[in-house]
């Protein structure tokens, strides 16, 4: 409801400098003016509004604001100005205050001021109009003098209705506007809502009226009305919505609680008993999240109220669990919900369930409700279930009773409340062991509860009781670093002498181990230090004593206390090894240093373990240089292990490069010894992949050497696939040479072993072969120089030692099918030189040869198909004589067989010889058999022509045969001449893939051939065709059967289908117009057959033809680069062939180690021959070195592309690496300086209770122990 008041104003006197203030204050509901008694005539103005924390001071700031003489603004004083604040001109006219009206809707954010104005003058209603519009209600555009802004009419006004239950203004706002029912507060509450939490039947039952009405709204939290009637109690709202939308009751909000949830939570046992008198309509169990019914929200609240209700009069189960198998009173036990606890075990003794029985349930973890209450450390909840029958000697699953518990917790008074009020468990509860087999003084001492471990003791808790690890009460809390429990226990008295783990560790093994302080402890326990003594040098199962972890964890207090407490040095573990094995293995160098100073250090530098490993080995394999510099300096011996190693082996044998820096600078001579396999330290970097260790060596001239096993360092490498190790020997600036020539076991030379296990790295070493000059790209005087010395043997330098094959190194990477490195720049120029040399010049003179046989057998052939009548039956000698001063056509011919005829008889011998030499792989090659086909062809047709035989009938065929076999042949010849070979080369790989595939689909073209022959070939019909006879203009009809379609025979039928692979079907002439012409009863047939036709027409024509398309154009890459290495394969063994037949005296006239070739140069020579070497040289080059156009600017833009990268990444390397350096000399600057000043200071530093080095490392070093003992050399053998 509004609260009116008439607002009496004072009037205040002004004069034309001055005005004083006028403040409206509301407080609460009352709304007030106070003014200082002052009169202005005739004008009444509020200069200035204040508000707590709503909305109406700045409403009246900006009604002043707007309110203007002209275009001249009145200044505006607040309740924070001065009392005088001053007009900077006269006032003249103003605002008159008639009525304030102040709402209140107990929401801060929406309280309404409502105020009726008159303006002064009818030029400032629109802006006295503007000013009062609160935002939602829309003030009065016109209007004259007495106008009324009025915010009546404001959304918020049907929400306030609903909730004042105000029927007649709810009526007036919905009637204005049906929309208003739908309006939402901040909260996404609507007017059912506000009705529903207020009780507000009335309006209810009026929106319940209205045409489709929704009853079930959700809010912005996802609560229907129900819920906020359930929220704030509404019980006749309840029953409203139960009665009219029960519906309503299976709803759930965004907590996915339904109502009954919601008035559990809250308490609302009003709102329960509503709900209750619905009961049957009501699912008590219904599951909120994590399942759980309302008693279990019950309990988890302690409403005790609403659980009491939700037993009593809903009967709700109190034996029902949630999904994570917690019954309530776990929740009320778990939540410290005493009061909530009480009233269910009250509830379940009225209606005859033990309160026994109910502290007997078990959770999924196997807790009782004591259990539960413990953990939640209520005093009130665990006191409650021990008086309701709990036994404090209940386990869980892991064997845990509640004292246990307790103990972990530190709950000292829930102990004592447990043991008071069962002290017949208390025992048993003492000795009672978990899974892990501690008792609860274990559990009270691992987490260092020393009051409590103390009260434990007094009631007579065992001391020397072990867990499952065999430690007791006294070590498991020093391994804990429960420092003031082991003080505390061992002055109760525990015995030091008895106490050993399942690991025979001590005490003092654990104090070490948890990096406890000795010196501390020692004087805690000053009464008991000679027990405490005789722990100094006693060993666990692996043999350590105290000394050694400290050692290995670099406790340098601890090492300091135990030397001057007595500890010995030298003591050995299993493994034979001592503290300082320990600390070298780990790089403690400070935990190093003090050993070494001790009264025996010099005893134990030079000391070998179990292995034959001094500390100097171990330092060296894990790489600690200082370590390995301070061993050295204290006068470490450079001994051998069992296996003859020395610490250089280790060292490269794990890429520690400074470390062997350090040895080989203070002993040079150990770079080259071996151990007793024969290894080197470089044969150790290349069975580790080592490479910047290999780099290293072959830096410091180490020698390259075979072992035992009569394999060099190279071999390992080879055999490991260490690609890394290997390429930095094959191209290290000053040995490369060496490393390439040295011996191989497993290959027959190194490069062969590059080329078939580590093609990458030979395709480096090819890289190196070719060098470009500095000067500009665009130059004359630039030039690429390409060295062969690593393909081809030289003086000095066998790269292929003891072999007389040719082109040993290119026949490797035939052998081996490389094409990446045949197809290397370096590799095509030294076959391009070979060609140039001499290959060119045989391989011309051999096609003009075989291009002259070509003419006369093509001649011959062609003379065989005229008509010669008058040729002679035979002819003898002398007519041949005669024929070559009178030639005629007889005679041309007999001169033209007998020239084929005799390059046939050449030809057989040569090819008679190949048969002998390559026996069984001569069958092998079907060009051999292509060969041998058409000399024999074309030798028929000569002696055809010779002899007096005459129209035999196998003449065309022979020399048709010849003909074919002679021209397909030069087009292989032209195989070998690289500008056309690498066509011929692809055609015939297409022809090899095409053969493929139609074998694979002949089943389809035999299918298809043998169903046309069955339904066409023997079926009796007869159609006229139609003939039409130009001269006489008469048409006739001839009949014809469809065997003459080419169907009557098998093999026919065959070929017929081939052809309408290729489009000739005849549609019209053999399956249409017979089909048309019918008159039998066989017409079914020709209906299968044309079935048969689309079949054949999808999956021939269309779908075959175009999978060889798409493998012709789709393979064509792949065919590419077969073809590629083919054509480079095929011209190695041409050469190699070649080369085999020609004198050494030639060979070695033509040979070149390098060639320099200058692009930018023209070449020089007679057109004709630059003609004949641009046909027949290299696809890249021709003979002078000079490249097309195309190709030169594509190399030159590539190239110069290339290098601008790699010069502008090596010089960010450069950039990077001065950075790297800067920053490093930076830090070690800055280490410097904090260690002055730590020492200026006097500041304890942590060197001095912590030493350098890498924990982790036992593993590491341990680990590469194990790998050397079983390493490469045996695997080998």
């Amino acid at each position: 409801m509004a609260l009116a008041e008439q607002v009496a104003l004072n009037q205040l006197e002004m004069d034309h400098d001055t005005v004083r203030t006028t403040v409206l204050h509301v407080n609460g509901r009352n709304v007030s003016w106070a003014s200082d008694n002052k009169v202005i005539p005739n004008n009444l103005i509020p200069i200035a509004v204040t508000s707590a924390g709503n909305k109406k001071k700045q409403a009246g700031k900006e009604l002043l604001e707007k309110a203007t003489l002209g275009s001249q603004k009145l200044p505006l004083s607040d309740q924070s100005d001065q009392p005088n604040g001053g007009f900077r001109n006269a006032l003249s006219s103003a605002i008159r205050v008639l009525t304030c009206r102040y709402h209140d809707d107990n929401d801060d954010d929406d309280d309404l001021l409502e105020t009726k104005v008159v303006p002064a003058s009818d030029r400032f209603l629109p802006a006295v109009n503007e000013v009062l519009a609160d935002g939602r209600t829309k003030a009065p555009k016109t209007g004259a003098c007495g106008a009324t802004c009025d915010i009546r009419n404001s959304p918020n006004r049907i929400l306030k209705a609903a909730e004042k239950g105000n029927m007649a203004e709810f009526q007036r706002l919905l009637a204005a506007d049906e929309r208003r029912l739908q309006f939402r507060d901040s909260r996404g509450r609507q007017a059912i809502h506000h009705a529903a939490a207020h009780n507000r039947i009335n309006i209810l039952e009026f929106i319940l009226n209205r045409p489709n009405v929704d009853l079930r709204p959700l809010d912005n939290e996802g609560n229907t009305p129900l819920h906020s009637a359930c929220i704030n109690g509404a019980a006749q709202a309840i029953a409203f919505f139960i009665n009219n939308d029960p519906e309503q009751l299976q709803c759930f909000n965004k907590e996915h609680q339904s109502p009954l949830h919601v008035a559990t939570q809250l308490n609302k046992v009003a709102s329960l008993k509503a709900l209750c008198n619905f009961k049957d309509k009501i699912d008590v169990e219904q599951r909120s999240k994590h399942g759980r019914t309302a008693l279990h929200i019950a309990c988890i609240s302690d409403n005790a109220e609403a659980a009491l209700v939700l037993l009593r009069d809903f009967a709700a189960s109190p034996k029902t669990t949630c999904d994570n198998g917690f019954y309530p009173i776990h929740e009320a036990a778990k939540n410290a919900s005493a009061n909530a606890m009480r009233v269910l075990l009250e509830f379940c003794e009225s209606i005859g369930i033990p309160r026994a029985d109910m502290m007997k349930l078990f959770d999924a973890d196997g807790n009782v409700p004591l259990h539960s209450a413990v953990h939640a450390g209520d005093l009130k909840a665990v006191e409650l279930c021990l008086e309701s029958g709990a036994l404090i000697s209940t386990q869980q699953h892991d064997l845990s009773t509640p004292v246990h518990l307790a103990c972990s917790q530190g709950a000292i008074d829930i102990v004592k409340l447990m043991f008071r009020c069962q002290p017949d468990q208390k025992m048993g509860c003492l000795t009672c062991a978990d899974a892990q087999n501690m008792t609860p003084l274990h559990c009270a001492a691992m987490f260092d509860h020393v009051e409590l471990v103390n009260f434990l003791v007094d009631e007579g808790a065992s001391l020397n009781a072990t867990d499952k690890e065999g430690r007791s009460v006294v070590l498991l809390a020093a391994a804990r670093s429960a420092w003031k429990t082991v003080t505390s226990v061992l002055k109760l008295g525990a015995d030091l002498g008895l106490q050993r783990d399942n690991q025979g560790r001590n005490l003092l093994h654990h104090i070490v181990l948890s990096s406890g302080s000795i010196e501390e402890f020692t004087t805690s326990i000053n009464d008991r230090l000679e027990d405490f003594i005789q722990l100094l040098n006693e060993r666990d199962s692996y043999g350590c004593t105290a000394l050694h972890y400290a050692a290995r964890n670099g406790q340098l207090k601890s090492i300091q206390s135990l030397i001057a407490l007595g500890a010995s040095v030298n003591l050995k573990n299993n493994e034979n090894q001592s503290p300082l094995h320990f600390a070298a293995m780990f790089g403690r160098f400070n935990t190093v240093r003090h050993l070494l100073d001790s009264k025996k250090g010099h005893l134990i530098i030079n000391e070998m373990d179990g292995m034959g490993k001094t500390p100097l080995h171990l330092a060296s394999q894990c790489g600690h240089v200082r370590v390995v510099h301070l061993l050295l300096v204290k006068g470490a011996l450079l001994h051998r292990d069992h296996k003859g190693r020395t610490p250089l082996h280790y060292a490269s044998m794990n890429g520690y490069n400074n470390t062997m820096d350090q040895l080989l600078a203070v002993h040079s001579h150990l770079l080259d010894q071996t151990d007793r396999d024969g290894n080197t330290a470089l044969h150790m970097a290349a069975m580790k992949n080592r490479s910047s260790t290999a780099i290293n060596l072959l830096n410091l001239n180490c020698k390259i050497i075979k072992n035992g096993l009569d394999m060099t360092p190279m071999d390992y490498a080879l055999h490991y696939k260490h690609s890394e190790v290997a390429m930095a020997m094959v191209i290290h600036p000053s040995r490369s040479d060496e490393v390439m020539t040295c011996q191989v076991k497993t290959y027959s030379c190194l490069v062969e072993g590059l080329i078939a296990v580590m093609p990458e790295v030979m395709t480096t070493v090819l890289d190196r072969g070719i060098s470009k000059s500095k000067m500009s790209h665009d130059s004359d005087e630039y030039f690429v120089k390409y060295s062969f010395t690593c393909l081809q043997n030289s003086e000095g330098a066998d790269v292929v030692p003891m072999t007389d094959e040719p082109l040993p190194v290119m026949n490797i990477m035939v052998r081996y099918g490389r094409e990446e490195l045949l197809s290397h720049p370096l590799s095509v120029k030294y076959l391009e030189t070979k060609w140039n040399a001499y290959g060119i010049y045989f391989h011309i003179l051999n096609l003009m040869v075989y291009t002259v046989f070509l003419c006369f057998l093509t001649l011959n052939a062609v003379q065989l198909m005229q008509d010669n009548k008058k040729r002679h039956q035979g002819i003898s000698s002398f007519e041949v004589a005669d024929a070559f001063v009178r030639p005629s056509l007889a005679t041309l011919s007999s001169m033209t067989s007998v020239v084929v005829l005799s390059f046939v008889l050449v030809n057989v011998v040569k090819e008679a010889f190949q048969l002998i030499q390559q026996r069984t792989k001569y069958f092998v090659d079907v060009m051999n058999i292509l060969e041998w086909t058409l000399y024999l062809a074309a030798g028929l047709m000569a002696l055809s022509q010779l002899t007096r035989i005459e129209e035999k009938s196998y003449q065309n065929i022979v020399a048709a045969v010849a003909v074919f076999l002679a021209w397909f042949n030069y087009l292989l010849f032209l195989q070998r001449f690289n500008r056309v070979g690498l066509y011929v080369v692809m055609f015939l790989e297409i022809l090899s893939t095409l053969l493929r595939v139609v074998m694979v689909f002949s089943v389809l073209i035999i299918a298809f051939g043998l169903s046309f022959h069955i339904l066409l070939a023997r079926v009796d019909l007869t159609v006229q065709q139609p003939i039409f006879d130009h001269r006489t203009g008469n048409v006739t009809f001839k009949p014809i059967s469809l065997g003459d379609k080419g169907f009557h025979t098998p093999l026919v039928s065959l070929i017929r289908v081939g052809t309408m692979m290729l489009g000739e079907l005849d549609f019209l002439g053999t399956y249409l117009r017979p089909l048309r012409n019918l008159e039998n009863s066989t017409w079914y047939q020709i209906v299968a057959a044309t079935l048969f036709l689309v079949a054949f027409i999808i999956l021939m024509p269309i779908l075959l033809m175009n999978l060889l398309i798409g493998l012709a154009v789709g393979d064509i890459e792949t065919v590419r680069r077969n073809a590629q290495l083919k054509r480079l394969t095929m011209q190695v063994r041409l050469h190699t062939d070649l080369e085999r037949k020609l004198p050494k005296r030639i060979l070695d006239s033509v040979d070149r180690t390098e060639v320099s070739i200058h692009p930018n140069q023209k070449g020089t020579g007679n057109i004709f021959w630059r003609t004949i070497k641009r046909w027949f040289g290299s696809p890249r080059n021709n003979g002078n070195g000079v490249q097309s156009r195309n190709s030169k600017n594509l190399h030159k833009s590539f190239t110069q592309f290339i290098e601008s990268n790699i010069n502008d990444i090596h010089q960010q390397l450069g950039r990077q690496k001065d950075k790297i350096r800067e920053i490093s000399r930076n830090m070690e600057m800055q280490v410097t300086l904090l260690r002055l000043l730590v020492s200026k200071m006097e500041i304890k530093s942590e060197a001095e209770e912590l030493d350098e080095g890498e924990f982790n490392s036992a593993s590491l070093a341990r680990d590469t122990a194990e790998q050397v003992d079983g390493d490469s050399a045996t695997d080998i053998k």
